[in-house]
């Protein structure tokens, strides 16, 4: 029964100006979403992941990156299936401008209905993710997961056997994790939207972890 942890990219700069990224590559972290990065890499240490999987997406590459560092020789893959949901006309606007479309209202109320213009619907993007966990159920745990919100939410509401228009109700913030227990029959929710402590920012004092130019860095660990 693999444990799996589902940990949301740090915040990128199309958060902090209220941007709908979707699947543009060129988002990278905010500041902050750096300083994050790097928080999390004491706590994720802690643990033995046996695969790691990313959306290919600049910001979850360049969430991991201090952990992958540091841990180089851990069995890490990008999967496409984990990938931000295509937004299609719509990325690149800003989530104030959008939440005054009609449209709008479909997507917090039926989502099931909904698909974006020159995009992806909710159903399409359920599938994948199914069967993206689906081939989890046979592997060993832990599994580290790096992703994005609306594929959180998702995830856990498939494994909750709830319907796409629930999804909703589930957070997931930048740089939390969301753990769930799985096997062949049933998952278990075990924590949702967890945020590492601020505390083990003593763990970097006279430390430098990542840095560099983050794609050329990690090309020896992520194209492998």
């Amino acid at each position: 029964m693999p444990i799996v942890y589902m940990l949301r990219h740090a915040q990128s700069v199309a958060n902090t100006k209220g941007i709908l990224a979707g699947q543009d590559n060129s988002v990278a972290l905010s500041k902050m979403g750096q300083h994050q990065s790097r928080l999390l890499v004491p706590y994720l240490s802690s643990i033995k992941f046996s695969k790691i999987y990313s959306s290919p997406l600049l910001r979850c590459i360049q969430t991991i990156e201090p952990f992958m560092q540091v841990n180089p020789d851990l069995d890490f893959k990008i999967d496409e299936r984990f990938i931000e949901m295509d937004y299609g006309k719509w990325s690149g606007r800003r989530l104030a401008a959008l939440s005054r479309e009609k449209r709008w209202r479909a997507i917090q109320s039926k989502p099931s209905t909904f698909t974006f213009p020159d995009g992806e619907s909710f159903r399409q993007m359920r599938r994948r993710v199914d069967l993206a966990i689906l081939d989890l159920k046979n592997q060993k745990g832990p599994i580290l997961i790096i992703t994005h919100g609306d594929i959180i939410k998702m995830a856990v509401a498939s494994l909750l056997d709830m319907p796409i228009d629930k999804f909703q109700s589930f957070v997931a913030e930048p740089a939390s994790l969301t753990i769930f227990s799985i096997d062949k029959t049933k998952a278990t929710l075990l924590q949702s939207n967890h945020k590492i402590s601020k505390d083990i920012i003593k763990y970097f004092k006279g430390n430098q972890l990542g840095g560099g130019n983050s794609l050329s860095s990690i090309k020896k660990w992520w194209q492998r």
